[in-house]
């Protein structure tokens, strides 16, 4: 039994709706009232059927009456008013039974090995709102009398189905169809198989899981994997294997990890998860990604992977140098990014997952070696490249000692319409480091937004005020030549 009220959100807007002579949405207000806690109340047996209450109730606008047998069979009361009772009795009525919707489903196999089996099902809705909106109704009924069913036509969770046995998905909402898929017990799915619902009916579906699988299939392999620090015979410190969804696996002292049941028919991709150290830098990446691909035919597997270890560059910061950036930089800046030379000469930008703050400047991480540099911007266009330091297959640190000495021309954006300065207009200025966000400002009295020290060979600057049309211009050359960028409207 649930007790229903109108939320005073709900009653602000469906009375301005009617104020405003708006006709979409219910007729009456106490069509409004949902109940928020269903409760489990006693049906007494009587030579007619069974009898519900008197139960003790508050006032409210309506009440509402679910009740069901074990076959999906269901009975639905609704009692509405506009004047909620203050005392007496509520009497809804007799109600009467309502067929359960649903199917039948008859699992057929001679592959008894392949199972056990499982279904995922999906409703297939109408496609008028109004009949979608009919059969989701029937949600709140599936969730109480069949929680299971509801949680997998909510997120997907199988169903379990056993070969020569009948299984009844009951009561389903009352849909134009449902799709129901087969899962082996590897994982490997089958369908959709789309049966045609009528209301207040069981439908017969046969799932021949020869024909669903016309390929045959597949089973599980068992993983013996391992996966060991760089060059070193030992796992990662604290490093646990997970599984798509979550499920973690030990992994042992050495790199060892058992994986049993996996997929036999595809990849498995697996993340290596590394906790940070309570002290100290870190000796991986925190997150690792590697794939297990199954050789047909084989039920057993053994196989290694090599976490990258982490070699460090050290961008030692003197006094001097940190209060430059203090001085220059705003937040979010400085900001700091790494760079690699390829094999033709050309700086490109990679990935580090740690910039570490230490005593002696910042820790930045490297996954490999190669030829590497920091970018220090402190402003998206002003950007000061460290020296380049090289590290081979045997080096674990490489250190560099930066200056952002004075290079870099003091620029501004001045705005005017007719000679006289555009007070507030928008300015957004890039420079030639796409992954720096941009700076934004307005322009003052005199029209005036200084970007301040400008180095580089990219400047994108667009402005916009009210009223005007946007201005855009690729304008370096023009603020590195004058210090100055007129816009003109």
């Amino acid at each position: 039994m649930g007790v229903a009220f109108v939320s005073e959100a709900d009653r602000l807007t469906w009375e301005r709706a009617r104020r405003e002579g708006e006709r979409a949405g219910p007729s009456r207000l106490e069509e409004l009232a949902n109940v928020s806690t269903w409760s489990p109340v006693v049906v007494t047996p009587t030579a007619s059927g069974g009898e519900l209450g008197p139960v003790d109730v508050p006032s409210a606008p309506r009440y509402r009456v679910l009740a069901w047998e074990e076959d999906g069979t269901s009975w639905t009361g609704d009692w509405m008013s506009g004047a909620p009772p203050r005392s007496g009795g509520v009497d809804l009525g007799v109600l009467r039974a309502t067929p359960p919707t649903g199917v039948r489903v008859r699992l057929l196999s001679t592959h008894a090995d392949a199972g056990p089996f499982s279904l995922r099902v999906t409703r297939g809705v109408d496609a008028q709102p109004a009949e979608a909106e009919r059969a989701s109704a029937w949600l709140t009924l599936v969730r109480l009398a069949a929680p299971v069913l509801a949680s997998a036509l909510r997120d997907g969770s199988p169903l379990p189905v056993s070969l020569g046995q009948d299984t009844v998905l009951a009561p389903l909402p009352p849909d134009r169809l449902v799709r129901i898929w087969l899962r082996a017990r590897s994982g490997q799915e089958a369908g959709p198989v789309e049966v045609p619902l009528r209301e207040g009916r069981i439908e017969p579906v046969t799932l021949d899981a020869d024909r669903l699988f016309p390929g045959g299939m597949a089973g599980t392999v068992t993983l013996h994997g391992r996966v060991t620090l760089g060059d070193a015979s030992r796992a990662p410190p604290g490093a646990v294997v997970e599984l798509p969804g979550g499920h973690a696996l030990t992994v042992e002292p050495d790199g060892r990890f058992l994986a049993p049941e996996l997929p036999a028919w595809r990849p498995t991709r697996f993340t290596l998860r590394v906790p940070e150290p309570s002290r100290g830098r870190p000796v991986a990446p925190a997150r690792w990604a590697f794939t297990f691909t199954p050789t047909a035919g084989h039920t057993e597997a053994e196989e290694a992977w090599r976490v990258p270890a982490y070699r460090w560059l050290l961008l030692q910061l003197d006094g001097f140098t940190r209060g430059q950036l203090a001085a220059r930089a705003q937040a979010p800046f400085p900001v700091y990014a790494l760079q690699r030379r390829d094999d033709a000469g050309a700086w490109r930008d990679v990935a580090a997952e740690a910039f570490l703050p230490e005593p002696e400047g910042l820790a930045v991480s490297l996954t490999s070696p190669g030829t590497y540099r920091v970018l220090i911007a402190t402003s998206s266009v002003s950007v000061t490249p460290s020296p380049a330091v090289s590290l081979n297959a045997a080096d674990l640190e490489g250190a560099v000692s930066p200056r952002l000495g004075d290079e870099g021309v003091p620029c501004e954006v001045v705005v005017t319409e007719g000679g006289r300065p555009v007070y507030g207009a928008e300015v957004t200025a890039a420079g030639e480091v796409a992954s720096l966000p941009p700076l934004r400002g307005h322009t003052d009295a005199e029209g005036r937004w200084r970007l301040g020290r400008v180095k580089g060979s990219a400047l994108h600057v667009e402005v916009g005020a009210s009223g005007h049309a946007s201005w855009e211009r690729e304008a370096a050359a023009e603020c590195l030549r004058s210090g100055r960028i007129e816009v003109r409207w």
